[in-house]
């Protein structure tokens, strides 16, 4: 049996949108931490990060949709 080989591109999309959520959770925090205002941060940069992987996953699945009409 041939083993499959993973590639970082199959998860491309899901990996894109999951750092996206992660950073804007992380500098929000960080805000919080250093400012001091309780939730603002965090909800309003989770929010940004949940739009930022969503506009990645759209630009990669275009690139991916592309490359497969060429073939």
């Amino acid at each position: 049996m041939a083993k499959s080989k993973l590639s970082l591109q199959e998860f491309g999309p899901v990996s894109s949108f999951s750092t996206s959520i992660l950073s804007g959770l992380m500098i929000g925090l960080a805000i919080q931490y250093f400012i001091g205002y309780e939730p603002f941060p965090v909800v309003i940069f989770v929010l940004v990060g949940i739009y930022d992987g969503y506009r990645r996953m759209w630009k990669i699945s275009k690139k991916m949709e592309g490359e497969d009409i060429e073939r």
